[in-house]
């Protein structure tokens, strides 16, 4: 038999989970928060997770010299810009570090007319790689030319192709496949819903 003490400390129990209120069930999930990093953008400044403290986000990682996914990542990133609130913050991570330097990413940067809201960022490989599969929890290495297949995959370099949202305080809300339209689709979405939130 269960004791009057215990059945007591269970009601109280489902008072405080009660108080916290259930979530909606629109709201994009939770994924868990980013690890602090200090990495640089292409202008040369620091690109930290307090810098972006506040703001929404989404992330991906590319590399310039990319022909696989990439272009049509960027292109895709590049038209979602003009879908989403002027607020909103776009950050690409290189994961080809010993090219994309700053400069480098400067003059990529360029294609997309100097977008203020969007960083592209570069750092020790070792400090991208991990933010990636530590923080982010997505794939990132370099392949060995041996295992190399020409006309195949990215190259030298193996990445993800998810979109990314990240919240105000910086945690994950949502990954999305880029190269489905009705993905990206609800991105917009989510950053609506999420806007919402914080506005509310």
């Amino acid at each position: 038999m269960v004791s009057r003490s215990a059945l007591r400390s269970a009601g109280a129990a489902l008072l405080v989970l009660a108080a916290c209120g259930p979530a909606k069930k629109d709201d994009p999930p939770r994924f868990g928060r980013l690890p602090e990093f200090s990495l640089q953008d292409h202008h040369g400044h620091p690109a930290t997770l307090a810098g972006l403290k506040g703001k929404i986000w989404v992330a991906d990682f590319i590399f310039t010299r990319c022909g696989g996914a990439c272009p049509a990542m960027t292109a895709r990133m590049s038209r979602l810009r003009h879908e989403v609130p002027d607020e909103v913050a776009f950050v690409s991570f290189t994961v080809d570090p010993a090219n994309d330097t700053a400069e480098v990413l400067a003059r990529y940067a360029a294609n997309f007319k100097g977008d203020p809201r969007w960083q592209f960022v570069t750092g020790p490989q070792k400090d991208l790689y991990t933010l990636s599969t530590d923080g982010f929890k997505l794939a990132a290495m370099e392949v060995p030319p041996t295992q190399q297949k020409p006309g195949e995959g990215d190259g030298p370099f193996l990445h993800s192709s998810k979109f990314v949202l990240v919240d105000r305080g910086g945690e994950i809300r949502g990954y999305y496949d880029s190269t489905d339209e009705d993905e990206v689709k609800k991105l917009a979405l989510d950053i609506a819903r999420i806007r919402n939130q914080s506005a509310s």
